[in-house]
């Protein structure tokens, strides 16, 4: 039988489930998200070799070609503009990255993460921190970028705190790459090698689940934005500022 990748009719969001407290009342822990029967799933619908066509609604956010970034290790802004996009901010004035979602080339990221996995995997490494502001000064939203996918990344706080923690930015880059990708939205992709990269990733991210039914039911929920990386999965931190404060790309590999 010929493989196909699945799609859904509607932006289906996946996301986890809120923070619990553990039994230990001094930490907290994130629960598996929430299993779903296939009965509540929309149909399928079956691929047929794809061609290229312009999409019925064009797809917004997608990212221009940017110009190459001369990253730091650091946390604090360098002396000199990174890139021309970070020139219009002035030094003085840019935000700085908290250390667990900082962007560091040369050594390991401080957390250890696959995107393709669900977002409780990172328990172990749950540290106080986490609620931490994500940036110094402290802001009451972001946007994160990648440039290996068109749609930005909205962050905005989960706690009354009014300002966006380091966990809300991991729950946020989760929660967004788990939406649904419609089928106008693949054909945008530029080439047949392009579509078979995502449909590989598909395909193999239903095949990382150990039980054959939970692969089922996550391969009728199609194709997800977290697809769209082809594999480059793994979470490097974020770098910027980009154009303001506000926006930040996220790195992958």
């Amino acid at each position: 039988m010929t493989k196909s990748v699945q799609f859904s009719t509607t932006n289906i969001l996946y996301s986890p489930l809120p923070w619990s407290p553990s039994p230990n009342a001094s930490t907290s822990y994130l629960l598996p998200s929430p299993s779903v029967i296939a009965s509540q799933l929309p149909e399928p619908l079956v691929d047929p070799a794809p061609s290229p066509r312009i999409p019925d609604e064009p797809l917004s956010g997608r990212l221009p070609p940017l110009a190459p970034i001369v990253y730091s290790p650091w946390l604090s802004p360098l002396p000199f503009p990174m890139s021309p996009r970070h020139g219009c901010i002035p030094i003085h004035n840019r935000a700085q990255i908290h250390s667990l979602l900082s962007f560091t080339p040369f050594t390991p990221p401080p957390v250890n993460y696959d995107l393709s996995h669900p977002l409780h995997t990172i328990n172990p490494q749950l540290t106080p921190s986490f609620f931490n502001p994500a940036t110094f000064p402290p802001l009451p939203a972001l946007t994160v970028l990648c440039r290996h996918i068109a749609w930005p990344i909205s962050v905005s706080p989960s706690q009354p705190t009014g300002f966006v923690s380091v966990l809300d930015v991991f729950t946020s880059v989760y929660t967004s790459l788990r939406i649904a990708v419609r089928r106008a939205e693949y054909d945008t992709l530029p080439s047949v090698d392009v579509r078979q990269s995502v449909a590989d990733a598909y395909f193999m991210r239903c095949r990382l689940l150990a039980d054959e039914e939970e692969r089922k039911i996550e391969a009728l929920k199609g194709v997800k934005r977290v697809d769209f990386l082809a594999g480059k999965t793994r979470f490097l931190g974020l770098s910027g500022p980009l154009e303001s404060n506000h926006v930040w790309e996220l790195n992958v590999a």
